[in-house]
């Protein structure tokens, strides 16, 4: 509604409503939408993510987790045992998961914003489709989502050790020589990772940062991860202890004026060589750390966003349309042990 009694407007009367009755509002034709966050997590996951097709399990990989001959020491004969045939290869199968978002078209929507719109309904929730479907995506990377088996898996099974989730992709974590699927779920307040305070009480330095890589890329079989994400909070206590360690180094010659520019602060930090950044959706106290050569997003290329078009709803006894986007896919991993779950961060920033 016009806003009366404000800067050149008049008062509320008959005056203001004359105004009002004769004079089009000016209008900005763009929306501008105050809710949602991006998500770096999803984006690189997006962008790397990898094929999946039909099938009663639409992503069913291999994996070898124990082995399958035995070496032996000879000597000037050459003497060995016979080998022994020993199992080492199981299935770990996952379905995707289908994401749908209905798109009304009401008849009365139709008629009245043909023509003389500013800003169209249709294009806007479109827009939102998107931008909803991306949200919960991104919520689901790091959640708990084995009550709803509709729900995709995430990071949080992905790398645990069979502490919260026994059993990941149809394999059981805890059965007898099935320790080779187990991820590394680490207790940060476990006090491991520096001697003089608990990373639980204070949170990431650099320094226990720098031990929490080199224990992960040695649990992982020397494979250091492909990035480490957190809360902003957390991120923001161990980008403190960076920038106590800041400097700016003048070009010899010139001076400093109003137009030069210091800049401060890391809007990522690589430590080990890893690069760390954060995640709105990443829980505070959480640390995830992933190696894409085996963690991935799989989506279905029948079903990657795709739009159904509209249809009519007039055999329901209704005159309009109505549309679905439909998203299948898997977050998953093929070798749990490469990546990390860390839990218990204290000191976040905020």
């Amino acid at each position: 509604m016009p806003l009366p009694g404000i800067g050149v407007a008049p008062a509320a009367g008959s005056l203001y409503n004359e105004l009002s009755a004769v004079t089009r509002r000016a209008f900005v034709p763009k929306l501008f939408v105050q809710i949602y966050y991006g998500s770096p997590s999803l984006f690189y996951l997006t962008g790397n993510a990898q094929r999946a097709a039909g099938g009663l399990n639409q992503v069913t990989i291999p994996l070898q987790g124990q082995s399958m001959v035995q070496g032996q020491w000879t000597g000037y004969g050459g003497g060995f045992n016979s080998p022994v045939i020993t199992p080492g290869i199981q299935n770990a199968q996952f379905n995707l998961a289908y994401w749908v978002v209905p798109v009304p078209l009401p008849f009365g929507e139709t008629i009245i914003q043909a023509t003389d719109r500013e800003i169209s309904l249709l294009k806007a929730r479109m827009n939102d489709v998107y931008a909803v479907t991306r949200q919960n995506m991104a919520t689901l990377i790091y959640t708990n989502n084995s009550a709803n088996p509709l729900q995709p898996d995430s990071f949080l099974n992905a790398f645990d050790n069979g502490t919260n989730f026994p059993t990941y992709g149809g394999i059981n974590r805890n059965a007898q020589g099935n320790s080779a699927f187990q991820g590394q779920y680490i207790n940060l307040n476990a006090g491991n990772y520096q001697t003089t305070f608990s990373v639980g009480t204070l949170g990431f330095t650099r320094q226990s940062m720098a031990v929490f890589i080199a224990q992960v890329t040695n649990s992982a079989g020397g494979e250091a991860p492909t990035f480490i994400v957190m809360n902003p909070g957390d991120y923001a206590t161990l980008n403190t202890n960076f920038q106590g360690i800041e400097q700016v180094n003048p070009v010899v010659g010139n001076a400093y004026n109003m137009d030069t520019a210091v800049r401060s602060s890391f809007p990522n930090l690589v430590v080990s060589g890893v690069p760390i950044f954060n995640d709105h959706f990443c829980p505070k106290g959480y640390v995830f750390a992933a190696n894409v050569k085996y963690t991935a997003m799989y989506m279905s290329e029948d079903a990657a966003f795709d739009f159904s078009g509209f249809y009519s709803l007039v055999p329901l006894g209704q005159i309009g349309q109505q549309g679905v986007v439909v998203v299948g896919y898997d977050i998953l991993t093929a070798k749990s042990v490469s990546g990390a779950w860390g839990y218990n961060i204290g000191g976040a920033a905020f």
